[in-house]
């Protein structure tokens, strides 16, 4: 187990597949068929249990794509199978 003052250390993969509120967007809609609004993917990052994002800039919050879709696994069952 890591140090506490010890910094993750993400894999090339990880970093590749990075979701940022656009794609969180399409996540969100898939179900709908079509994006959310920006304003609604917005509201739901800032959500108390939504995943920190890795990158937090005021114009790019950036999450690990498995963290999100943990999220919408428990969040918005059957997400996966539409779209």
């Amino acid at each position: 187990m890591p140090d506490r003052d010890e910094e993750r250390v993400y894999t090339q993969s990880e970093i590749d597949t990075l979701v940022d509120v656009e794609e969180l967007r399409h996540l969100l809609g898939r179900m709908r068929g079509e994006p959310m609004s920006r304003s609604y993917a917005n509201r739901i990052a800032e959500r108390r249990g939504f995943p920190e994002p890795l990158i937090n800039h005021p114009h790019l919050r950036l999450f690990l794509r498995a963290d999100v879709e943990e999220w919408l696994d428990r969040n918005r069952p059957g997400w996966r199978e539409t779209g």
